[in-house]
């Protein structure tokens, strides 16, 4: 279906990449270090522009901004221009490899101790007063996490935002790989940005001809003409092994955290996940007064509207409340983490998180606040197959009072049906009250009874389900969304899960067949929305089946590597009765 990562993946990287520019009208007193070089321990070079204040002499010391980047440095240019405007050095730096920085650039592999002696080099300049923050969005997020790792001398705050979660996000979920991280590469090759070899045209069309000729995702690279290495290492661990642990905090490296934190996050973000694990991580291993200093904004914003939210998004409208001031929060954080300002007055409380439905911001002192609650609903067809919309199954409140025969699904990878499915066809910009994906061939629909009080969920929807399967391995998707009383669709949660991990991402436990196995789909983002009475739920179940996912052919050999020759078709059977009551629990503010 199209909500498995198509349109949120199409903004995980590059949609943020520029920054929207600010009124560089005033900008003749700003002083500007094109190109300066940055020599590091190994004798390579890094690029970076430096952004002095209006009011820069020889004789004042200053804090700070950082920012790294694997889009090269031009991306900065007014951000730097508004920080140096307001009383700070800013330094944006190419990443290894990319831009005028010299050697090779292989994505995650030498941010972490690359930055960390850009920090301790900028504390080490005249100009600097020993204090430096760290900001940015996507990778720039994640870099900001690999440099605390190393816990640099000067490093003070970071403000990490939509921080991609290697391994987890990308260039994979729950170990699910996507044909999107070829494109993403090309865009990083080499030195520059490559912005029109990322057009989207151009990769549809290759990433549905590979999907049409049941292509091995291994040879996925071929689209470029070239082996791209850092491609085929990262599909060689298809587990949540440790070359994906090792960009993680361990616990007693959490506890040696002292510098203050502001995460921030959206509910639409597509580095959700890694956001969330860089936080969950620090507030549960962490020491206690850094764990007071860690702040969390959630909002109801995609991956690119981290950096520049809006009011509007696939069909949402929100409040002007919505719309925050990124540059002035950045600002008044860093004025009060390295200026000894004010705090800033949005942040009320440790954790900020924006309720659609009503369009208000909440918050708590603690994340796990968010939900005291949970409401369980069950699965049920009674008379019905469960196949269409007009057909459907239940959502009731109590386990089904049966021994009804499961709800059958089949998937056959060569059928290439997901290519002329309505939901991956669709062009509705409104996307996420988009509808045509009740059409899609091979899904179980659910209905819950109009709600009998509104229903305030905050958090992630979870789907217990307990699912048979006739071959060694396939990939399941379900989706959950609130039916309003005009029947329109407002698209609330999705997930996926690849049967052999559904025992963890660590390592690989195939069901055996023809055998009943419990799967828990634990929600791919948390959101927060107040359901409105007299709407209902629906539940949306299926396999993934569209080009813009790796293709599973449902054999035991790894995803990457499967070829068409050796395909299975799987019949699924979803079971919901007495002994197997499959449902979803979704978590609740009373």
């Amino acid at each position: 279906m199209k909500h498995s990562k198509f349109l949120i993946l199409l903004c995980i990287f590059f949609y943020s990449l520029i920054a929207k520019a600010e009124n560089s009208s005033d900008s003749l007193n700003i002083k500007i270090k094109f190109y300066q070089k940055i020599k590091l321990s190994d004798g390579t070079k890094l690029s970076s522009n430096i952004y002095l204040p209006e009011d820069y002499t020889n004789q004042k010391k200053y804090p700070t901004i950082l920012v790294i980047t694997p889009y090269v440095s031009d991306e900065n240019h007014e951000r730097g221009l508004f920080f140096s405007r307001n009383g700070y050095v800013f330094i944006t730096v190419d990443c290894r490899g990319r831009g005028n920085s010299e050697g090779k650039f292989i994505p995650f592999q030498d941010d972490a101790k690359d930055g960390a002696e850009v920090v301790n080099w900028i504390g080490e300049q005249p100009w600097s007063n020993g204090k430096v923050g760290m900001m940015g969005g996507s990778y720039r997020g994640m870099n900001q996490w690999f440099v605390l790792k190393e816990f640099p001398k000067y490093l003070k705050t970071i403000i990490p935002t939509a921080s991609v979660g290697p391994g987890l996000d990308f260039p994979k979920y729950n170990n699910i790989f996507y044909p999107y991280v070829m494109r993403w590469l090309m865009l990083t090759s080499e030195k520059t940005i490559n912005q029109k070899l990322f057009g989207a045209d151009f990769w549809t069309q290759k990433q549905e001809e590979l999907y049409k000729k049941n292509a091995k995702f291994n040879s996925y690279d071929d689209i470029v003409g070239y082996p791209k290495e850092v491609f085929q290492n990262w599909i060689s661990h298809p587990s949540h092994d440790e070359f994906w642990q090792q960009y993680y905090f361990k616990p007693e490296e959490s506890k040696q955290i002292n510098i203050p934190i502001l995460s921030i996050t959206g509910h639409f973000d597509s580095d959700q996940p890694g956001a969330m694990k860089y936080y969950t991580d620090h507030m549960k291993d962490g020491n206690n007064q850094a764990r007071l200093n860690h702040y969390l904004i959630v909002g109801p914003w995609s991956h690119g509207g981290t950096r520049r939210p809006a009011k509007e998004l696939g069909g949402f409208q929100f409040k002007e409340n919505a719309v925050l001031n990124m540059n002035a929060l950045h600002l008044n954080w860093f004025d009060w983490t390295l200026k000894k300002g004010k705090k800033p007055e949005f942040l009320k409380d440790r954790v900020a998180y924006y309720t659609m439905g009503t369009n208000v911001w909440n918050y708590t002192s603690d994340f796990k606040n968010i939900a005291n609650a949970k409401k369980e609903f069950y699965l049920s067809s009674t008379n019905t197959d469960a196949k269409s919309i007009f057909n459907s199954g239940k959502l009731i409140e109590s386990p089904e009072d049966s021994d009804k025969n499961p709800d059958e699904i089949v998937y056959n990878p060569l059928a290439n049906n997901g290519i002329d499915n309505p939901s991956y066809t669709s062009d509705n910009k409104d996307f996420y009250k988009d509808q045509s994906y009740v059409n899609d061939k091979e899904v179980l629909i659910y209905h819950s009874a109009p709600l009998k009080e509104d229903l305030n969920i905050n958090g992630k929807i979870a789907f217990e389900a307990y699912i048979e399967l006739d071959v060694d391995d396939t990939d399941f998707e379900v989706s959950v969304y609130e039916i309003t009383k005009d029947n329109e669709s407002i698209f609330l949660q999705t997930d996926q899960l690849r049967a052999r991990y559904r025992n963890g991402l660590k390592k690989v436990d195939f069901p055996k067949r023809n055998t009943i196995n419990k799967y828990l789909f634990e929600g791919e983002n948390m959101f927060s929305r107040v359901v409105k009475k007299g709407s209902r739920l629906r539940l949306i179940f299926s396999t993934i089946d569209n080009p813009n996912v790796q293709k599973n052919f449902n054999y035991k050999e790894d995803p990457a590597s499967q070829i068409a020759q050796k395909a299975k078709t799987a019949i699924i059977k979803l079971f919901h009765n007495k002994k197997y009551p499959s449902k979803i629990i979704v978590p609740i503010k009373k």
